[in-house]
């Protein structure tokens, strides 16, 4: 079944890219919380979704249940987030996902993202304009929140909300677990369950829908 997440408009609205999303803002925001284990038959960790948007921009946040926090000790470039614990949202401009683009965000708010065709064609040299995430302690796990220029959007040819046109879009989580190094034990947790025998989040059937409703 396909999953359509719908971002509300709070305008001017005053979120801060610093501490946890604890604003009074997020309080309009729906929750998001239907994700999956895929590839896996035990209990999920919380996991989190919100997102709203004002004049200027999309803001967005997680809220994850993690008791193995893992991060790259000698963090030396983006692509280091690929072996840490992080959240994910990918934007495709086509359902054939001949151009879609991935935001990667690791529990201190690093970010890897890039730019990508079907199948599994990466230019991590990409950057999003304006794109800025913070990552903070929450409870037993951790927090993230960001923004994304709507003017950004634009510019990569997704609709604005007053198009009322929904986005190809997915949301991710990949969460570690120490176990002897090299060797980390992955998890590989899903909003849309894309049905594949592997774990595999860059599939059309890995996405859903975002609608920004004004």
């Amino acid at each position: 079944m396909t999953k359509t997440y719908e971002a509300r408009y709070v305008p001017d609205a005053p979120i801060l890219l610093e501490g946890v999303p604890d604003e009074p803002a997020w309080e309009e925001a729906n929750l998001e919380e239907r994700f999956t284990f895929p590839w896996e038959e035990r209990p999920l960790p919380r996991t989190e979704f919100r997102a709203v948007f004002d004049e200027r921009a999309l803001y967005f946040a997680f809220h994850v249940e993690d008791d193995d926090v893992v991060l790259v000790e000698d963090y030396r470039s983006k692509e280091d987030v690929m072996q840490e614990d992080r959240v994910e949202l990918f934007f495709a401009l086509d359902e054939e996902l001949t151009r879609y683009y991935c935001l990667e965000i690791d529990p201190l708010g690093r970010i890897l993202d890039y730019r990508a065709s079907y199948y599994r064609k990466f230019d991590f040299s990409w950057s999003l304009a304006g794109l800025e995430a913070v990552g903070s302690p929450w409870g037993s796990g951790y927090a993230v929140k960001g923004l994304i220029p709507l003017a950004s959007l634009e510019s990569l040819g997704f609709p604005l909300p007053h198009s009322r046109q929904a986005i190809k879009f997915g949301l991710f989580r990949t969460a570690f677990r120490h176990t002897t190094r090299p060797h980390w034990r992955e998890s590989w947790i899903s909003w849309v369950d894309p049905r594949t025998e592997e774990p595999d989040f860059h599939v059309p059937a890995a996405f859903g829908w975002l609608r920004m409703v004004r």
